[in-house]
């Protein structure tokens, strides 16, 4: 008879299989990072073992480090590529080009963890396709923040203070995303100011409406409270 919710068992670090359990108890583990991608997992409903960062309801859990991503050459990247980004929209052609020497491509498949909310990291993300969902966890239940599609960015507060960050990003499907790290970002500053300024005063614009429309809620809820 078919089982009707799959459970797992789970080859530990300490060479113990513990288990039966259910999915949500393994991404309770990987949460306080007792599961890592590399452990192995044993599914009663199919009989075989798969590591962890293989299974599909697993494996945006996992975070890849920034530092690890294969990016793409900038010579490869069109500046026709970065036109459709928000924050770049006041660039000539010719600026895009020499922002273009300062960040690369990067690929993630669907369901990847981008970026995890408390790790270090001050680079900004510029989405060229996809949709990338950005979220907190909070009594062990997911809150949305924003979806970021074509267009938008997302990492740039970071890019500010080098503080952690604030959310998670999950590739929602497969997506491709400018990376700029924070000290290729400075080198701009130094050697583009006028670059720089154009890219920092939108980014302070998309962090202004933010900041206005939180500002606004947080009013209107002591407001009741009164």
């Amino acid at each position: 008879m078919e089982i009707p919710h799959p459970e797992y068992r789970v080859w530990a670090l300490d060479d113990v299989i513990y288990g039966p359990v259910p999915i949500d108890s393994l991404r309770a583990w990987i949460r306080d990072e007792r599961i890592h991608s590399g452990s192995w997992i044993f599914c009663e409903r199919t009989r075989r073992w798969q590591q962890a960062g293989d299974i599909p309801g697993l494996r945006a859990l996992f975070y890849v480090p920034e530092s690890d991503v294969t990016a793409a050459a900038a010579d490869e990247v069109r500046p026709a590529l970065l036109r459709r980004v928000r924050v770049l929209s006041e660039l000539s052609e010719e600026q895009i080009a020499i922002f273009i020497q300062y960040g690369s491509l990067v690929h993630f498949p669907a369901f990847t963890t981008i970026m995890k909310q408390g790790s270090s990291g001050d680079s900004l993300f510029l989405v060229i396709e996809g949709h990338v969902r950005q979220r907190i966890f909070a009594k062990d239940r997911e809150i949305l923040i924003g979806i970021q599609e074509s267009g938008g960015q997302f990492g740039q507060i970071s890019l500010f203070d080098r503080g952690p960050r604030i959310t998670d990003a999950i590739s929602d499907t497969p997506v491709t995303l400018f990376k700029v790290e924070g000290e290729s970002f400075r080198e701009l500053c130094r050697q583009h100011p006028d670059i720089a300024t154009s890219v920092l005063l939108a980014l302070g614009r998309t962090l202004a409406v933010r900041i206005r429309s939180d500002d606004k809620h947080l009013c209107e809820m002591i407001a009741m409270n009164r």
